[in-house]
């Protein structure tokens, strides 16, 4: 009998070091480096092991700002992943954000696979590869690398120019006798997630085709013989129509593990589990130049973070951030005044992101990039009243009422968190009634003191993730963009502090969230 074993991380977001950079010095059980030593422990079990990452590996963190933007260049991070020796790679959503020739150098710089067999360039993967077979102990490995196809609904244009984005469960149809017909083992791995429930098949979610992990595993399972799956950020280890199915979390904090007993030609799955790096006893690295690299490489990062951009007279710090999306925070104020100055627009709108804390009085890149961690630009939209109508009750049902307070709606916060979906919109007044049914929610809306007119055109400030729909907001539209900001969210923050030293800015959040 032969045992193989696969391990898996995936959504790292480039989160190294054991450290959610919140502060300096930190040691969290988090971080890849902790997680590949996780694996290391654990695969000396297993003689046959293959090392997965299953997607979203470069962007995300303070260090993949760090590298793209600073240096210009991922090679320190394709170095990290070289010397751990992953087998294969798979393209995650956020690996466009920095630009598609970002990307492609990137790739060029890492010494294995990274697969996208539905991503397509010309008719052809875009990556080079879609599916790879790897052997170990005789036994052939397929592994066919998806992505959601649900990409452009938030990218910016230009950093896919020439790409299709394929359905993961057509893609996998077609790819799937090939690889039957080649392979002893057939590995999915899909940097997607669930859209329905995995016990009871119920839908979880809107079914706009962003996750067809259920659908991956209800046409094909007589076919695969294991799904790995991301994107969610879950944590997921559980055997689903005879199919082990992992989703290993994010930022290295688990690591995915299937063990599959062969003999013959019978395959059993003896064990889907999550390491923790809560269980890891750190061990010195066996190469003590590599362990000297990256202490010299956390500290270079961590002194780049700690460079004080302002200083302000006035703090707009975060307490507690459910008090911040119910009323008018000076945070928020401040990033739409700033969005509502660049752009020209009369309303701006924006989310307060999960790790966001505000500012005290000395602010510093760290600060900046933990508050605005995405490298999202920014639009301008000509859209009518009632599409401004229509959007703030779709971000009103982030809200719920439980034993007469008003709470976070569930669905919000499982199976995945979504904080960044609900909007706080600056140059309007509005008030929000949680008890009113769903679409029923906006009590008062104006716009300079008078109500606002739903046939009337207004011009509205979004990042490009929503500008074009994100989070489903299908009343904007790229055709409703009439014009382009290309200053990423944390740049626009910095350039605006250094050039307002005294900084004044005038309240122009005016909402209310009610039972």
């Amino acid at each position: 009998m032969t045992q193989l074993a696969f391990y898996v991380v995936s959504d790292v977001h480039g989160y190294i070091f054991p450290t959610n950079y919140q502060e300096s010095q930190q040691q969290l059980p988090m971080g890849l480096l902790h997680a590949k030593q996780l694996i290391e422990q654990d695969q000396v079990q297993y003689p046959h092991h293959i090392l997965i990452d299953n997607g979203d590996f470069l962007q995300g963190s303070p260090l993949g700002h760090y590298l793209a933007k600073e240096l210009g260049s991922a090679q320190k991070l394709a170095n990290i992943y070289n010397h751990f020796g992953f087998d294969v790679g798979i393209i995650g959503n956020h690996e466009f954000n920095f630009g598609l020739s970002y990307l492609l150098e990137t790739l060029d710089k890492l010494q294995f696979p990274i697969l996208s067999a539905n991503i397509l360039k010309d008719g052809r993967p875009f990556t080079g590869h879609g599916v790879d077979y790897i052997e170990r102990a005789g036994l052939k490995i397929g592994i066919i690398g998806l992505t959601t196809q649900y990409v452009p609904h938030w990218e910016q244009a230009d950093h896919i120019e020439g790409l299709t984005f394929e359905s993961a469960a057509s893609t996998l149809k077609k790819w799937l006798p090939e690889i039957r017909a080649k392979a002893d083992i057939v590995a999915v791995c899909y940097h997607g997630g669930f859209e329905r429930a995995l016990g009871s098949g119920e839908p979880t979610e809107a079914l706009t085709g962003e996750n067809e992990g259920y659908a991956l595993l209800e046409r094909f399972h007589s076919d695969i013989d294991l799904l790995i799956t991301g994107h969610q950020h879950r944590q997921i280890a559980e055997t689903v129509h005879g199919i082990p199915v992992i989703q290993p979390g994010t930022k290295g904090e688990k690591v995915g593990k299937i063990v599959l007993d062969i003999e013959g030609d019978q395959i059993q799955c003896t064990e889907v589990s999550l390491l923790a790096n809560e269980t890891l006893t750190p061990v010195p690295d066996p190469n003590p130049e590599f362990q000297q690299k990256m202490a010299a490489f956390d500290a270079e990062v961590d002194a780049w973070l700690d460079i004080p951009i302002a200083h302000l007279q006035e703090t707009m710090q975060i307490e507690d951030p459910f008090l911040a999306r119910t009323q008018p925070h000076p945070y928020i104020n401040f990033l739409n005044y700033i969005l509502m100055k660049v752009s020209g627009a009369q309303i701006a709108a924006s989310a307060l992101f999960d790790l966001s804390q505000g500012f005290g009085h000395e602010v510093t890149m760290r600060d900046v990039l933990n508050n605005y961690p995405f490298p999202n630009t920014f639009n301008v939209l000509e859209v009518s009243g009632q599409d401004i109508k229509n959007a703030l009750e779709q971000t009103a049902e982030y809200f719920a009422v439980e034993n007469g307070e008003v709470v976070v709606n569930p669905q919000f916060v499982e199976p995945k968190p979504q904080h960044y979906n609900y909007d706080i919109y600056s140059g309007i007044s509005y008030t929000i009634k949680v008890s009113n049914p769903v679409g029923q929610r906006i009590i008062q809306l104006e716009f300079q003191g008078e109500s606002l007119q739903l046939s009337q055109t207004y011009t509205l400030a979004l990042n490009n993730y929503r500008a074009v729909g994100g989070g489903n907001y299908s009343m904007f539209t790229a055709d409703k963009i009439v014009k382009d900001i290309q200053i990423e969210g944390a740049q626009l923050i910095i350039d605006y502090l250094q050039q307002h030293p005294e900084l004044k800015i005038p309240n122009i959040t005016n909402f209310k969230v009610e039972v």
